[in-house]
């Protein structure tokens, strides 16, 4: 195979990186790949020892009815002008995705991958029936999620009574050992040649075959009982979830939720001391990631798959980011045509490898309308998967364990009344003041104030006027933290007044701690104006163009700070100076 068109990649600094990719790339060069399909000798066998935990669903075995109504949902959303290709960040540039996408899921979750935060249309409507075919299409992805919730437990549960009885060595959480008990570099590609949902470092998955009395009734358990007890938590962990905001406005563009707003995630940040996932926990999907692909579009610059031969990329080699470690990753594929049976019509496939592994052949699985495949518990940590290009337009829902311990609106919300906390309005005769203007305290409250600014508020507007009118329900609660980041501006204007009115040492310690956190704001205020270049803004359809808010002109008296702040950052530092001169 030649390797002209296969895509440069830059390895990530460690040794091994560079090590497995030339004996990937040369291994490529002399045909020593390979990869099977399920017409293949050996593909069973090869499924049962190295991809055990990949599970295809064909479109017989799934609820006919609800085929029907996901085949409307997706056409609808479709129709609506719902989809949009995503503008990434990579290396410092910005690259349009070659799928259209739309996020779905429990109301106040976001979802954040390559630099972008997504903001989902919600599932579900507490105390009410959904309004308008937008939020009917909604409520049946919310439909295949507790469909893919039940599947899913019901497949690690009869696996994990396979795995005793058989006496296959596994790990409470259904982890592996990686091939050659090797730990890989991720393969990253660059959104020009896929659309490059890369992964993040994976480490060793511990190899332990105890497993003690208590896991083994769980394990030798009815899996049915198992599966009905798994629906009965999803079923009130649900209704726990859902909180706050309303909308009785029909707008048929426009998915309003009256839900309640999910708790900031109690799990603490990824770790290796991190308690394994639950069955319930693991595949307790918030979000669902739908793509859209027209391969007739030719205004996209497909590239051909680098290693294995396969035919052109929608997504190379990724492992999918921002999820709960260990859990699973469920998708419904929908294909606008018949299933795929003359000479000169391809299927869409899924391929799977185990990441960087020269010796074990990758699979690639067609898909036809209906069908539906699970990575199981920690496949997407251990193993990558592309999606090859069929002939006709396709749709998918991608349902995820987003992990959003600090990506939910009751999280920032709460951070944002912390930081408030440390404001004192005042009354008719006396102007507002900060309660504390110690070095923690500002510190904690300016660093609130950048997440607020930049983790969601630009996050929201920069992705265009026509999403945010579709999320009404996100664009009023960010309209209130538009409010609260403006007296954020004022609290930091109070710090500065603080800092200059004295020379002692604590003055100039928070003098200099107030010239880093400006400096840091103003770069990332430029990095947002140019995040998309001229190019970018003329290829970008018009209603899709950024929206720079919050903005102002340095004129406005009625905001507390300008926009470009270095003009209090030299009297800081002039401050300074002269209390040492």
């Amino acid at each position: 195979m030649s390797l002209e068109n296969a895509p440069v990649k830059r390895p990530f600094d460690e040794d091994i990186s560079r090590k497995t990719k030339k004996q990937l790339l040369e291994a490529v060069e002399n045909q020593h790949v390979s990869y099977l399909t399920p017409e293949d000798e050996g593909y069973s066998q090869l499924v049962a020892s190295k991809y055990s935990n990949f599970v295809l669903q064909q479109s017989q075995e799934f609820p006919e009815r609800l085929q029907e109504k996901l085949a409307w949902a997706f056409n609808t959303l479709q129709a609506e002008g719902f989809f949009h290709r995503d503008w990434v960040r990579v290396k410092g540039r910005s690259f349009p995705t070659y799928v259209s996408r739309l996020l779905i899921g429990d109301p106040g979750v976001t979802y954040k991958y390559l630099g972008l935060r997504l903001f989902p249309l919600p599932w579900t409507f507490p105390g009410r029936s959904p309004q308008n075919d937008i939020e009917e299409a909604c409520s049946i992805i919310g439909e295949l999620n507790a469909h893919f919730k039940e599947m899913s437990r019901k497949f690690i549960t009869e696996k994990r009574v396979t795995d005793v009885r058989t006496g296959v060595c596994t790990s409470s959480n259904d982890e592996g050992t990686l091939v050659n008990g090797n730990q890989e570099p991720i393969e990253t590609e660059d959104v020009t040649e896929s659309d490059a949902s890369m992964g993040a470092e994976t480490k060793e998955a511990e190899n332990k075959c105890a497993i003690t009395s208590s896991d083994h009734v769980e394990l030798e358990s009815d899996p049915s009982k198992a599966v009905a007890e798994s629906k009965e938590s999803n079923s009130s962990s649900t209704s726990s979830k859902d909180t706050s905001g309303s909308d009785t406005s029909t707008n048929s563009r426009v998915a309003h939720a009256t839900c309640n707003l999910p708790s900031v995630n109690p799990r603490p940040p990824d770790t290796d001391d991190r308690p394994p996932l639950s069955l319930e926990e693991g595949t307790d999907f918030n979000v669902a990631l739908l793509n859209y692909m027209d391969p007739s579009d030719h205004t996209l610059r497909l590239k051909e798959e680098p290693y294995y031969g396969m035919g052109e990329l929608a997504v190379s080699w990724h492992m999918d980011t921002g999820l709960e470690k260990g859990s699973t990753v469920a998708v419904y594929s929908h294909t606008e045509t018949e299933d795929c049976e003359r000479d000169d019509c391809n299927k869409w496939c899924i391929g799977v490898k185990v990441q960087w592994d020269v010796d074990t052949p990758a699979l690639a699985v067609p898909l036809n309308t209906g069908d539906s495949y699970y990575m199981l518990s920690d496949l997407n940590d251990t193993h990558q998967h592309c999606v090859v290009v069929g002939s006709h337009p396709r749709y998918s829902s991608t349902h995820r364990v987003a992990e959003c311990s600090t990506g939910t609106l009751s999280y920032i919300q709460g951070r944002c009344h912390q930081a408030l906390e440390n404001l004192e309005m005042g009354g008719d005769d006396v102007g507002p003041s900060l309660k504390s203007t110690s070095i923690d305290v500002i510190s904690f409250t300016e660093d609130i104030h950048i997440e607020l600014e930049f983790e969601w508020l630009r996050q929201f507007w920069m992705q265009g006027n026509t999403r945010a009118n579709e999320r009404d329900f996100w664009r009023q609660h960010m309209e209130g933290l538009e409010g609260m980041w403006k007296q954020m501006e004022l609290m930091t204007k109070l710090a500065i007044g603080a800092a200059m009115e004295g020379s002692s040492r604590d003055h100039h310690v928070l003098c200099e701690s107030l010239i880093d956190y400006l400096s840091r704001r103003n770069r990332l205020r430029q990095e947002h104006v140019n995040r998309f270049g001229g190019k970018a803004l003329v290829t970008m359809p018009s209603d899709e163009m950024p929206s720079y808010r919050p903005s102002w002109q340095a004129t406005d008296a009625n905001h507390p700070l300008p926009f470009d702040l270095d003009d209090i950052i030299h009297r800081l530092i002039c401050h300074i100076d002269a209390d040492y001169t």
